[in-house]
């Protein structure tokens, strides 16, 4: 199996042998359908843009972009497509998506031809079961993972797909709202810490790799604002 290395510019992009820390990202291409039910690439999204997603059952809805999701459109990297009959998606060799009967999500480096994927059948309201007829490696630019807010499965090139594990989706469709609405920032360097690679996030800001020690002063900063601020109102 192998994956990618990011690179820009006239630099070739090569594939590597699988590392942990490779981002799971989609091409600045690849679609995704709006509540509306418009068709947009990735490279259009915004945090709080609703998008169809699917949940472990099958069952076919929308969920929210969070501004946690990544988005890189200066990146070149190579993919693999994998082609049904009616539906190609194209991903990181390390991104997640349900596989077989059982919605297994398995690494997209792991998914074999003649292997089951899952497509979008909106007149259904479910996913259905597609089989993998051709796997290809392509070299594309961008590179975007929607992080969705409720934990659903973003449907991207009409296939079904996951940013991560069940375990840390199951985790974060109750922490990504929380920290969200409490303190974001914080948040991405939290991210930073446990990332050895520059975050690119949907809104532009990219977030450089720091120390938990760094974390630590900047949550401590935080938390003396806060107090501060709660001083202050608690005076007047």
């Amino acid at each position: 199996s192998s994956t990618t290395e990011p690179c820009r510019g006239a630099e070739p992009c090569k594939y590597v042998d699988p590392q942990p820390t490779d981002p799971p990202c989609f091409p600045s291409s690849a679609t995704v359908q709006r509540a509306d039910g418009e068709t947009a690439p990735l490279s259009s999204l915004s945090a709080g843009d609703s998008i169809l997603a699917a949940a472990a059952d099958g069952t076919l809805g929308f969920d929210v972009v969070s501004s946690f999701s990544l988005a890189d459109p200066s990146a070149k990297a190579a993919f693999l497509s994998l082609a049904t009959a009616t539906a190609t998606v194209t991903l990181t060799p390390t991104h997640k998506l349900p596989a077989g009967p059982a919605k297994a999500l398995k690494q997209a480096s792991e998914v074999a031809v003649g292997e089951t994927v899952w497509i979008a059948s909106p007149a259904a309201g479910t996913l259905v079961q597609a089989p993998v007829l051709k796997i290809t490696k392509v070299v594309a630019d961008g590179l975007h993972s929607p992080l969705t807010m409720h934990g659903g499965w973003p449907v991207v090139d009409g296939v079904a797909t996951s940013y991560n594990s069940p375990a840390v989706v199951a985790r974060n469709k109750y922490l990504v709202p929380l920290v969200e609405s409490v303190c974001p920032t914080l948040g991405r360097l939290v991210v930073a810490a446990v990332n050895p690679k520059p975050m690119h996030y949907i809104d532009g800001e990219v977030v450089e790799p720091i120390s938990l020690l760094e974390v630590a002063a900047a949550v401590a900063v935080t938390a003396a604002a806060t107090l501060g601020v709660r001083k202050i109102t608690a005076r007047k």
